[in-house]
Formats: C-alpha cells, sequence, structure tokens
C-alpha cells in the first residue's frame, strides 16, 4: 500500500513528509463543487469541481477535518490541479473524502474496534464498499461506512483512494 500512495504522491507532484500519509477520493454529491479551506472550519480558499474524479492525499486529521498534502491534487478531467488561496495550508472535511475497498475477489474484511488485528472485530462485510476515512494510526485508518451505520479501524492495504482504478 505504500506503493501506492508513494505513485499517488508523485502522480500529484507532492513532497513526501514524515506525516502519516493517506490516498483519498472525493465523494461529494452535494452540490457542483467541493469546499476546499484555509483551516478546519475557516475560509473557503478554493473549490473542485464535484464532477471530476479527483485523487488527493491527506496526512493529518483535525476533529473532522483533513490536511491535503500540499497544494495540488490529480483529476481525471485535467490531470495534476494547483490550489490557490492560501498560505497556512488546505484544508477538506472528511464527509466529502471516500476510500475504496480492494476486496475485488469478495474477500471478507473487518472493521474492528481498536487498531490493532487482535482487536474486537465491529463489522464484516464481503462487498466492495467505499469508506469515509476518521483517522488513521500507522498502517491503520479509521472509517465509517457512508450509510454512517459501522464505525472501526481496518489495514490501509485493504484501501484503494484512487476514483478510477482498482489499485491493483
Amino acid at each position: 500500500m505504500k506503493k501506492i500512495f508513494l505513485l499517488i504522491s508523485m502522480m500529484l507532484g507532492i513532497t513526501l513528509t514524515a506525516h502519516a500519509q493517506l490516498g483519498v477520493f472525493i465523494n461529494d454529491s452535494d452540490g457542483p463543487f467541493t469546499n476546499i479551506r484555509n483551516a478546519p472550519k475557516g475560509a473557503i480558499v478554493d473549490k473542485i469541481p464535484t464532477s471530476d474524479a479527483v485523487a488527493l492525499t491527506v496526512v493529518k486529521q483535525v476533529n473532522g477535518w483533513w490536511l491535503i498534502d500540499g497544494n495540488e491534487y490529480w483529476s481525471a478531467e485535467k490531470d495534476d490541479v494547483t490550489l490557490h488561496g492560501s498560505k497556512s495550508g488546505y484544508w477538506i472535511h472528511s464527509s466529502v473524502l471516500g476510500m475504496g475497498t480492494r476486496n475485488y475477489g469478495g474477500q471478507k474484511l473487518t472493521l474492528r474496534k481498536d487498531p490493532s488485528s487482535k482487536a474486537a472485530v465491529t463489522y464484516s462485510f464481503t462487498k466492495e464498499l467505499t469508506l469515509i476515512p476518521l483517522d488513521i494510526n500507522g498502517e491503520w485508518v479509521k472509517v465509517k461506512t457512508t450509510d454512517g451505520k459501522h464505525t472501526g479501524w481496518i489495514e490501509t492495504e485493504w484501501l484503494c483512494g484512487n476514483p478510477v482504478t482498482n489499485c491493483c
């Protein structure tokens, strides 16, 4: 999975940092644009068209807001796109982000109470899902299902942050 994040980071022209990185895509159906802010709950400084298939890398989560790594994202419509309007970084809310699961062969995946393979299972599924990223801890991502019914931790190797490929 680290290779996938490195590949997406390279596609986006992003410099790798010491932060944990997470490849995600825009999963927003509430309007023609997704707002990008200069801080969590800050001023809107840019907008990403929701009609584009967009992949980006986030590096830090603060109260439901993710810091975008760098000032660029990848769009299937336009390739690399540069964000504008902030000198303090670019933030996006977790509710408009998604990650696909990589259980393409119907593998049983589990969400766990804590970021450990020994933690209690909170939910199991075999169907491919889009999950909303909530937090990251090493090789584990805390997610919730798009219907909001299930929350838990899953290993990053089972997630794909690219909206147009299956990350294989």
